[in-house]
Formats: C-alpha cells, sequence, structure tokens
C-alpha cells in the first residue's frame, strides 16, 4: 500500500483478521519507509518517534567499540539517545518516546519500561545533525531495535495497543530459525526509520536459540526484553579496524536483502549484555537496477517493510 489514507484502516482489518486466523499472519501489510533524513515533524503524522533507550550496559564497553560516550553515560546514534546504566542499575531498562497522543506518562508495556511524550509536528521540531556525534567505529544510525518475548501475541498486542499501532510485519516463521515467529513495528527518528523487530517461540513454552542471543522463550509468561541492536555504518571496514576478528563477527550477506551486507559483534568477549550488529545500507545502484528490471520479488517485501532508503 503505497502511503495511502486507506493503509492505516486496511492495516487494521487484517491484523485483526490475522488474530482470528493464525494462517493469515503471514500476509505483509507493506508501507514505503521514509527516506533517511525525513524530518521528524513528518514521521510523527505516522509513527511515534523513538526518542530514548536505557539498557543494562557498561558506558567503558562501548567506548572501546568505538562509540562517542558521554561523561554522564548517554551516546548518541541517529538522534536517539542512548543511556547506559550498567549492570547494576536499580532502575529498569526501557525506551521513550514522543508521539501527537503522548501525554509523558510512563508505564509497562510487556514489561518493558515505556514513556510516551507528546510531540506535536504542528508546533515543534526536532532536528539532528549526523556530525554532533562522530563515532570511531562509523556509526549513522540505529536499524533495529531488537525485543525478546515468550509470548508473541501477547507481546503484538500490548505494543499495538499502547506505543505503535498494527505491526507493519508478521512472520509465523522467522528466516533465522523454524522455532521462531517474529513481528515488526516501525518507530521514528531524526536519522530515519528505526525498525523494532521482536522474535518469540512459535509455541509459547518452547525454547529456541540463536548464535549470539540467550535462549528465548521457555517461560511463556516471562516479559518481553530489549535484547539488542542493529547498528547502521556506511561501510563496515572501520568498525573491522577497530574491533579485528577477535571482536567481530565474518561479514555476510544480510537477511535484509538489497546488498546491505552485516557483521554481528562477538558481544560478550567485549563485555556487552546484549547482543549487537553492524550493517550497511541497502546499496543504491543494485536497487534502483533491480527496480528498473522489475526483480524485486519477495526482497521487496522486506525493503519496503523493514527498510531506512530507497
Amino acid at each position: 500500500l503505497y502511503r495511502s489514507r486507506l493503509a492505516p484502516p486496511l492495516r487494521r482489518l487484517l491484523f485483526r483478521l490475522g488474530e482470528a486466523w493464525p494462517s493469515l499472519s503471514k500476509v505483509a501489510v507493506i508501507r514505503l519507509p521514509l527516506r533517511a533524513g525525513a524530518s521528524a515533524e513528518r514521521m510523527a503524522r505516522r509513527m511515534p518517534l523513538l526518542s530514548r533507550l536505557r539498557l543494562f550496559e557498561d558506558a567503558d564497553a562501548w567506548r572501546r567499540i568505538g562509540f562517542n560516550v558521554s561523561e554522564a553515560g548517554v551516546a548518541h546514534v541517529g538522534g536517539v539517545d542512548i543511556e547506559l546504566a550498567g549492570a547494576d542499575c536499580r532502575d529498569p531498562a526501557g525506551w521513550e518516546f514522543r508521539s501527537r497522543e503522548g501525554s509523558g506518562s510512563r508505564l509497562k508495556v510487556d514489561g518493558i519500561s515505556t514513556r510516551m511524550s507528546r510531540f506535536d509536528a504542528m508546533s515543534q521540531t526536532w532536528t539532528w545533525e549526523a556530525g554532533e556525534a562522530e563515532h570511531s567505529n562509523a556509526a549513522v544510525g540505529l536499524y533495529s531495535v531488537l525485543v525478546t518475548a515468550g509470548d508473541l501475541q501477547r507481546t503484538v498486542q500490548a505494543m499495538s495497543e499502547s506505543i505503535f499501532g498494527p505491526p507493519a510485519r508478521l512472520l509465523e516463521k522467522s528466516p533465522f530459525s523454524p522455532k521462531l515467529s517474529m513481528a515488526f513495528f516501525e518507530a521514528g527518528s531524526p536519522g530515519g526509520t528505526v525498525v523494532v523487530e521482536v522474535l518469540a517461540p512459535r509455541t509459547p513454552g518452547q525454547v529456541a536459540t540463536l548464535p549470539g542471543f540467550p535462549p528465548i522463550g521457555g517461560d511463556p509468561d516471562a516479559p518481553a526484553r530489549l535484547a539488542g541492536l542493529v547498528v547502521t555504518v556506511p561501510s563496515l571496514e572501520p568498525v573491522g579496524e577497530l574491533l579485528g576478528e577477535d571482536a567481530l563477527g565474518y561479514p555476510r550477506p544480510a537477511a535484509q536483502g538489497q546488498g546491505r551486507v552485516l557483521a554481528p559483534l562477538k558481544h560478550a568477549r567485549v563485555g556487552l549484555r546484549s547482543m549487537m550488529a553492524f550493517m550497511t545500507p541497502p546499496d543504491r545502484e543494485e536497487l534502483e537496477a533491480r527496480a528498473k528490471a522489475g526483480t524485486f520479488g519477495k526482497g521487496l517485501a522486506a525493503h519496503l517493510s523493514t527498510g531506512n532508503t530507497l
């Protein structure tokens, strides 16, 4: 659906149908993403704006992997403030959003501490310049925030009702493991669209494993948690030279396609508790060639529902 005014009602309808008939959960309702650098005011008309993440991570560990972290323990990535609260912090990990409906309230969304602040696109502005926080690993933005859950339906319902509205995409079977299901939500930021990827066992109570992740699932009543980040870099060369093969996994074509290349961080070796990966943007020349040839195929759905640029 191409930015149509009918898109939100149709997405809500398909989402409800997917709840009633699980076999329809493979249907992907697609929206063309906003270009990277699109104004926050424009994004706020259709999605919440991610403004802050609070993670139980050590600030010095982030400095060692090339992030510019302030003395207060905050890294600015793509206009999003990432607060590194340390492993011993008693305050809950969580996130903050700005939206037209925000009231400044704090709530738990399936266990994740959430704050929704008001952002009036008609009277407020929110800008960010890429040069404000240069990182030696060349990070320029967030591609996605990874969330793990014990029960996908419960988490999707909570996030849909409290933050995002219906998911942009549902996958009954994840491409990473046949035991996992996934849901994709969209958030805005000054640096572009940020995807929220929720991973959960296909059957609540089962346990699924992925390289670099702790076991996912097991307890269907366990709350959702912020599990990791995928960071956008123009090239993998700077982070590769900085970290070396002892800390950075072998680069590989990303599942998102479009010429992206991803390298997972060996997070335990560098002192991180959460998963992290670095990924390049789409190859513009490849996208243009495929668009002219009309050969997007399955890759089009992945790009339109989760990509940052076209």
